[in-house]
């Protein structure tokens, strides 16, 4: 038997199967397996809630899809902005194209689906704009123009480096998950074991209590 040849849906209604009729066979199987002490019931049980609270990749991706939405929609906002601050940017360094060439439009839209370089582009705007805010001021720059572009700027700061922490934990979640589908497999690898050798004169429980061919599991 190999847990690869199950769905994970599957497996997981099959240990739910498994948990529900051990109990009441637990004395007979544990009398003839090794595998199987007086803690195993509870270790079975824990290893299964865990796995079971698992959250499946749709409710992930629906998470990760709303951090993109988000993002891109900044992304947007910042844009916009963007087209103002350079027409206000070129009018106050007329003489200055290394300038405005670093942070026009192009260079934004170069880095706008990178967010870390993204983050380091709006870092530098907001120190220039902090820096040469009286002289856009002079050149009758919206004080409003700049401030969005410093808020956005966190804004998009924050909201990706809550999105990296998420990945991380998901990352984190989806490793523990696998390892405890494994130990899991291997519980219910135990009571198949124990079940085909005890349980044959109870087919009912036997049904309950073992792996059903891996054949019916593939598509």
């Amino acid at each position: 038997m190999n847990i690869s040849s199950y769905q994970e849906r599957e497996l997981i209604k099959i240990a739910s199967e498994f948990k529900k009729h051990l109990k009441n066979k637990f004395p007979k199987m544990k009398s003839s397996s090794s595998g199987i002490d007086q803690g195993f019931i509870y270790k079975f049980k824990a290893l299964f809630y865990e796995v079971q609270a698992h959250p499946w990749d749709s409710e992930s991706d629906s998470i990760i899809n709303k951090y993109k939405l988000e993002l891109e929609a900044m992304g947007d906002q910042i844009r916009n902005f963007f087209l103002i601050f350079r027409f206000y940017l070129q009018k106050a360094f007329p003489y200055e194209s290394d300038l405005c060439e670093a942070y026009g439009y192009v260079q934004l839209e170069r880095v706008i689906h990178n967010y870390d370089e993204l983050g380091d582009f709006l870092e530098n705007t907001v120190n220039l704009i902090n820096e040469k805010r009286l002289l856009l001021k002079a050149a009758n720059c919206p004080e409003c123009t700049l401030d969005e572009i410093i808020n956005l700027s966190t804004q998009i700061k924050e909201v990706h480096e809550e999105f990296l922490e998420y990945l991380q934990k998901k990352e984190l979640l989806n490793s523990a998950y696998q390892n405890n589908m494994k130990e899991l497999f291997k519980l219910m690898e135990i009571v198949h074991e124990a079940a085909s050798k005890n349980l044959q004169d109870d087919p009912e429980s036997l049904r309950h209590l073992t792996l059903p061919p891996p054949k019916e599991y593939i598509h």
